[in-house]
């Protein structure tokens, strides 16, 4: 008797689970149906794009983006959609350019500004250049063969790496420290090849750090970078001209919050989200408008598949993720003072290609939970689930004890797109944007029905 009692039960057990499985494997079908057959995000996101680009902190057009995203998400149904004020320094970039001279003739360069770069005169700087591959080079070669030149760090982007989050990470030093190093050793400007692996006519920005004083700090396109390493070996004193026109300005700005009220822990927060603001020259579709679209998304499944979700979804599109990274800061602190509950955290950072998975910033045992759901996923093209960083937004919860993720999709052509004129809207497949929407909407809803993160 006892020998069929315990069978029974384990059938019951084994019985109950198989009925889980396909419960979730339903709800998921339906993420998935819903998100591949609405084209409302895509639409929005061309919105966005063509109405907001060169939406940078403090810029017309970071507002405008704002107003738009707002309006959005109060027609999503959102229960709740507020602005979170916050003051922050701003870097308005108004234009930049740069020449060559060779036989007195004056050879435009395609070229774009780092941020913050500092201005020129009117007239721009002319000076030799140096070319280095790196900055330990600039530091050896010292102030004798530095001071009064424009350093031009060339060393190119490493393709034989199959991720190119990595190879980018190798490369993006000479953009990030670089003109800071060239500026204390006396040079007067700094050219820096931009972090892409192609050979194209894109100038890519991006972020560089100057601690007191700064100088005209540009990147050049990867080709116009051959042609200048090409022109150098011919002629060894050859001069290049730099302007850049910026200025420094404080903002007050906001990051756009929209919440979806939970139905048993309303005070606890599932936050997802991606940066609203992008740099002066590009649409910045991939990086970041996806993002923000991907996380609008979370919250119109939920409601339209009618899921019930336990926490509050929160949607976070963070202003000033690419200069500062105040808005990131500003959130963390925004609940530190109002003992916010944030459950967990998601980011959409890393372009809207077709799925790859979700890095985790959990406990051990959370990712052990959390890879139990995984061939829920796998059909969907999830491959995987492991330990990793969540990203610069969200980065400042962890500090706060928050379980942090983030949404990874197929890296290849990302960097084609980083930071320049090329990432438009006309780059975006709509197929496998909502194949990310869906991705993040279905791990949401299984780490807040299992309660997966502790």
């Amino acid at each position: 008797m006892k020998k069929l009692l315990r069978f029974i039960a384990l059938f019951l057990i084994l019985q109950n689970a198989a009925f889980a499985q396909e419960k979730n494997e339903t709800i998921l079908a339906k993420i998935y149906e819903n998100a591949l057959l609405s084209t409302q995000a895509y639409n929005q996101l061309g919105v966005l794009c063509e109405q907001a680009p060169g939406r940078l902190i403090g810029t017309k057009n970071s507002f405008v983006a704002v107003d738009l995203m707002k309006k959005y998400l109060e027609d999503l149904g959102a229960d709740t959609v507020f602005l979170q004020a916050f003051s922050s320094p701003a870097w308005i970039c108004h234009s930049a350019s740069a020449s060559m001279f060779i036989d007195g003739k004056e050879i435009p360069l395609k070229v774009d500004a780092l941020g913050p770069s500092g201005s020129s005169p009117k007239k721009g700087i002319t000076a030799e250049i140096i070319e280095v591959q790196s900055i330990e080079e600039v530091r050896n070669l010292g102030r004798e063969k530095i001071e009064g030149k424009i350093v031009f760090y060339n060393r190119p982007f490493n393709n034989l790496l199959f991720n190119t989050f990595q190879a980018y990470g190798q490369a993006v030093d000479q953009r990030a420290q670089g003109p800071q190093v060239a500026l204390e050793l006396g040079a007067v400007a700094s050219i820096t090849r931009s972090v892409t692996g192609g050979l194209n006519d894109f100038p890519h920005t991006g972020s560089t750090r100057f601690k007191d004083k700064k100088i005209p700090a540009i990147a050049i396109s990867t080709n116009d970078a051959e042609k200048l390493s090409a022109a150098l070996k011919k002629h060894l004193n050859l001069k290049v001209n730099i302007h850049v026109d910026a200025e420094d300005i404080v903002t007050n700005t906001f990051n756009l919050i929209a919440d979806l009220k939970g139905n048993e822990k309303p005070d606890e927060y599932l936050v997802v989200g991606g940066h609203i603001d992008a740099w002066h020259n590009t649409q910045g579709a991939h990086d970041d408008g996806i993002g923000c679209l991907q996380s609008s998304e979370v919250v119109r499944l939920f409601k339209e598949t009618g899921l019930k979700n336990k926490r509050s979804i929160r949607v976070i599109l963070y202003m000033d993720e690419e200069l500062y990274q105040s808005g990131g800061k500003a959130y963390a602190l925004y609940s530190k003072e109002n003992n916010v509950k944030n459950y967990f955290a998601m980011e959409s950072d890393a372009g809207g290609f077709t799925p790859r998975g979700f890095t985790l910033d959990v406990s051990e045992n959370s990712l052990k939970k959390i890879k139990e759901f995984h061939p829920l996923l796998e059909p969907y093209g999830i491959q995987f689930l492991v330990a990793g960083g969540g990203g610069v937004d969200i980065g400042p919860l962890k500090e706060l004890g928050v379980s942090l993720s983030g949404y990874r999709s197929d890296w290849q052509r990302y960097f084609d797109m980083h930071h320049c004129a090329n990432d438009t809207f006309e780059q975006v497949n709509q197929r496998e944007m909502q194949l990310g929407s869906a991705a993040m909407t279905s791990l949401i809803y299984l780490i807040d029905q299992f309660d997966l993160v502790e």
